[in-house]
């Protein structure tokens, strides 16, 4: 580390002398403070030129950072990465970049100093368009949490002033009922993020974390469950602020990272979010959480609104010979838009109630079919359509014509049916599958492009060519696609189901599944078994039944 400025170094030979050797002066005060940890902030990482410079090829001129190695018991923190040289020379404000961060986050009560300098140095990153990443060296993985700022907070324990008495809403126990269906069924929470945490545009000043719990709140241990829910998601309990507890189900309500600005907030969010894996969700699901929703009161408030899907059983259709069928494109005289409808044979539909006047509002909207994981269905009716995460034929939500196409185990869940439920659903149904069958009006289809299965070398159904198998929906600029909104580019007018029993796989119109993409990966291809499993069987012969009653 040199002196910035020192007049007595004037050539690269007085630089050994006068420089400071950080790696021993870190070294010595770990030494004389064995019984405390030693955290090093170097905020000097500015290149350094020699007044005059000696030659024009002097190596202290710009001359990067080095990295220096943690001991045991010390944290170092540099303010740019190592190989990097930070230029403050265009700073206006009186501290530089890292320095004002860090102003900004040291003083946090109770955060451990591993967190304080992640959120500086993603804030500094973020900041500076990628151009500075501050580098953190942490040598006290064996020193438990250490806090910069430790306070000592009251107990959390219920009272009368978190327990509410106002009961829930009609709307609101609809909803949260239909949740914890959800959660009984897939064994984990349903999660729900408010639309304005992916808004650039919109600003979050109070921002909820509100949790619903199957537990009685009278004898429900907040503290505890606090303390355990915050451990697995990783952030600090007291960066929560619990505002009530409404009862008839235990919902926790708390606003979370009121002092920070709104686009931290929001990263905070997005980045637990990522972190939410099946493992933890399942683990979450074992606290008997059963909703978890991040953002406003205005999108909470949204929530209960879409309760309002109800089934239609009018509509219910059984699609096959002697139920519904036909064969090519259907002309029964409705005007079902532009494109080509088939009949789905062997699926059963479960009609959703959309609007009164059903053939007013869709007349010239074609019928298009989104696959649907089994944990994904029930989320998705409640919280809207996402966009593709994969944009192999742009932004959009993708749909496609082919019910054959839309249950691939890509995009459909292969699900055996556990046999506590088998009676309910079919008699003798042993696997499921969930489509959703849609419409779409002409003119919000962006883009038909080809399958992006691999498939080229088969033919995915007869009726479709695979060059236009896919189409990309216009999700309106909106992170969430809400089927209950009347302006909705798309909106969700069935569930459709496929039980057998036997693996569908077996099934003679699912042989393309195997001449396209069909990993190993469950997170991937949903299959539901071994597919070295599934082909033994189909070299043994065996053969797979439609169950349609």
């Amino acid at each position: 580390m040199i002196p910035v400025d020192d007049a007595t170094i004037e050539t690269e030979r007085d630089i050994e002398d006068f420089s400071v050797n950080i790696e021993r002066t870190l070294s010595r005060l770990v030494a004389r403070n064995y019984s405390y940890v030693t955290i090093l902030i170097l905020d000097c990482c500015q290149p350094y030129w020699l007044q005059p410079p000696t030659t024009s090829r002097s190596t202290a001129h710009d001359k990067p950072l080095d990295e220096i190695q943690p001991l045991p018991g010390s944290f170092i923190q540099f303010a740019c990465d190592a190989n990097q040289t930070v230029d403050d020379s265009g700073e206006r404000d009186r501290n530089c970049l890292f320095t004002k961060h860090l102003l900004d986050n040291i003083a946090r009560k109770n955060v451990d100093v591993a967190d304080i300098f992640l959120d500086i140095s993603n804030n500094v990153y973020r900041e500076s368009n990628r151009a500075q990443k501050p580098l953190s060296m942490n040598g006290l993985d064996r020193y438990g949490r250490v806090f910069l700022n430790e306070v000592i907070e009251p107990d959390i324990n219920i009272s009368e002033d978190f327990l509410s008495q106002q009961p829930l809403s009609h709307e609101e126990k609809v909803y949260y009922d239909r949740c914890k269906e959800y959660c009984q069924l897939t064994e984990q929470p349903l999660i729900s993020v408010g639309d304005e945490i992916f808004d650039d545009t919109t600003d979050v000043t109070s921002l909820l974390l509100v949790l619903g719990i199957e537990e009685d709140p009278n004898l429900f241990d907040l503290k505890d469950f606090l303390t355990k829910f915050c451990r697995k998601i990783n952030i600090p309990v007291v960066d929560i602020q619990v505002q009530q507890i409404q009862i008839g189900s235990c919902i926790v309500i708390t606003e979370i990272w009121n002092k920070f600005k709104s686009s931290d907030k929001k990263l905070r969010v997005k980045m637990i979010c990522k972190s939410l894996t099946q493992k933890l969700l399942q683990k979450l699901g074992l606290m008997k959480i059963f909703f978890i929703f991040m953002g406003t009161i205005e999108s909470l408030k949204q929530q209960f609104s879409r309760t309002e899907i109800r089934l239609n059983p009018e509509y219910d259709r059984i699609y096959a010979r002697d139920h519904n069928f036909w064969e090519g494109n259907n002309n029964d005289g409705k005007d079902r838009g532009n494109q080509p409808y088939y009949c789905p044979v062997g699926w059963k539909r479960v009609s959703l109630y959309v609007t009164d006047d059903f053939y007013g509002k869709f007349k010239g909207w074609c019928i298009c079919y989104h696959g649907t994981k089994f944990a994904y269905g029930l989320s998705i009716l409640l919280n809207g359509l996402k966009p593709a995460q994969i944009i192999a034929h742009g932004t959009g939500v993708y749909a496609t014509p082919s019910v054959q196409y839309a249950c691939h185990p890509r995009y459909a869940e292969v699900r055996l049916i556990e046999k506590q439920y088998q009676s309910k659903i079919f008699k003798s149904g042993s696997y499921i599958q969930y489509v959703l069958e849609c419409r779409v009006h002409p003119d919000n289809i962006k883009k038909i492009g080809k399958e992006t299965l691999n498939a080229s070398s088969t033919v995915v159904d007869p009726n479709i060519s695979n060059e236009s198998i896919e189409w990309v929906i216009d999700h309106q600029n909106k992170n969430i696609v809400d089927f209950n909104d009347p302006q909705s580019s798309i909106v969700c007018t069935g569930i459709l189901m496929r039980v057998t029993d036997k693996h569908p796989g077996l099934l003679l119109e699912s042989k393309w599944w195997f001449l396209s993409h069909l990993c190993k990966n469950q997170q991937c291809c949903a299959l539901g078994i071994d597919r070295s499993k599934l082909e033994r069987q189909l070299d043994d012969g065996n053969t797979c039944n439609i169950i349609l009653e």
